[in-house]
This record gives C-alpha cells, structure tokens and sequence, in this order.
C-alpha cells in the first residue's frame, strides 16, 4: 500500500472560491430584481404611472430602477462574481451603496409619498427590499474576499 495521500474529492477554500455563495446570491438577486423592474414598470405604464414605458423606467419611476442603475447592476453582478479580488472587492463595495441608495432615493425623490395602490405599495417595499438584501449579499461576498 503507498504512503501517498489520496487527493481530496472535494476542492479545499481558496481565494479564488472565497465568498463563491455570496457572488452568486448577488447574481440571482439582480437577475430577480430585473425582473420585478419590468413587471413594475408594466404596472406603472397600466395603471397611468407612467406615459411610456421607457418613462416607467427612467429616473421617475415608481415601481422600478431606472435603465442605468439596471445595466449597473448586471455589469458590477459580472465583476462581483469574479474570482480576481481587484475586481471583485470594488464591484461589492458599489453595490453595498447601490443597495442603500435606492432605500435612500425613495425619500428624497418623493417615492415613498407617491400615490399607489396597495399592490402597486407592495411591489415598492418588495423592490425596495431586494435592493437591501442584494447589497447585504454583496457586503457579506466582499468580508469573505477580504479576509481571504
């Protein structure tokens, strides 16, 4: 019998794997929130929100990130997710603040005092909430990075 170990079935942790559950939590996250920002946006243009529904996503909308913060989102998803920490450490530390900021926005741009249905409410706090929740992925993703 050889007195060499047998290399393990399983890959330890490395650096590259560091946080590897958390990049993909932020991923599927935005992939969800993408989502609901098109439904909203539908909802909004339905309901008279919004005129178009280019407006319903832009900078005044109600029920949906505007198109900027969205591309934002997908491209700092992509950096987040990859196994270089030069990339991935600045890509969660922008989305941690993209989460608070769209908390944040619904005060100062009158959001939050809009007029909305209970559903169209819902929807608000939902979007909202997944924002914080994919910023908190996102800050958990970058502690594991950081102390890898």
């Amino acid at each position: 019998m050889s007195s060499v170990p047998s290399p393990s079935l399983t890959p330890s942790a490395t650096p590259a794997s560091a946080g590897r559950p958390f990049a993909r939590a932020v991923v599927v996250t935005i992939g969800i929130l993408l989502v609901m920002d098109v439904v909203g946006a539908l909802i909004s243009l339905s309901a008279g929100l919004s005129p178009t529904f280019l407006d319903a996503l832009g900078p005044q909308a109600r029920l949906s990130a505007p198109i900027p913060m969205m591309i934002a989102q997908v491209i700092l998803a992509f950096a987040v997710s990859r196994p270089r920490r030069s990339v991935a450490v600045p890509a969660a530390v922008l989305l941690m603040i993209a989460g608070i900021l769209a908390f944040l926005s619904g005060f100062s741009d009158g959001g939050y005092a809009a007029d909305l249905t209970a559903a169209q409410r819902v929807l608000q706090v939902a979007l909202v909430s997944g924002h914080l929740v994919m910023g908190v992925f996102a800050g958990l993703r970058l502690v594991k990075l950081l102390r890898s």
